[in-house]
């Protein structure tokens, strides 16, 4: 067999997948939690998905069955036992500012006031001095003006 120096991205586009070249790749991504009795839960068997660039997906299914378990491994959020994921072909390995997701309840921290909140993920990127000034203009462009300064309750 010849050696070839087309990417994993190149022939799923070239097998005729839709809408261009695959940015998100999960490939037989398996990941089992343990239970407090000592059993185990079976989250993800197997799982491979393929997300073009672009594209849209909603993760759909009953309780229990791996859509939040998904989501945190695309997040870097954990680590699946197998398998691989990678996003614009590197690996996932750990939280990045790049990925991330919205939580279906209320994620705000409660100890923290509005402005402290929207703050809190540029002061963990350390970017928060930079864009300090865009607070105010983020709270603004969700209609809380004079609310910056109360708490999520």
């Amino acid at each position: 067999m010849a050696a070839s120096n087309t990417t994993s991205e190149q022939v799923r586009e070239d097998a005729g997948l839709p809408g261009g070249v695959v940015a998100l790749s999960l490939r037989d991504v398996s990941r089992t939690y343990e239970t407090a009795a000592g059993g185990t839960v079976e989250a993800l068997s197997h799982v491979s998905l393929d997300v073009r660039r672009g594209e849209f997906v909603s993760l759909l299914g009953p309780s229990g069955c791996g859509k939040t378990t998904t989501l945190r491994l695309i997040a870097g959020l954990d680590q699946p036992q197998g398998g691989e994921l990678t996003l614009d072909g590197e690996p996932i390995r750990g939280a990045s500012h790049r990925r991330g997701f919205v939580f279906q309840q209320g994620a705000l921290f409660n100890w923290l006031t509005i402005r402290e909140n929207i703050a809190a993920g540029l002061r963990a990127r350390h970017v928060y001095q930079e864009n300090a000034g865009r607070v105010d203009e983020l709270i603004h462009a969700v209609g809380l003006d004079g609310f910056g300064d109360a708490y999520p309750h």
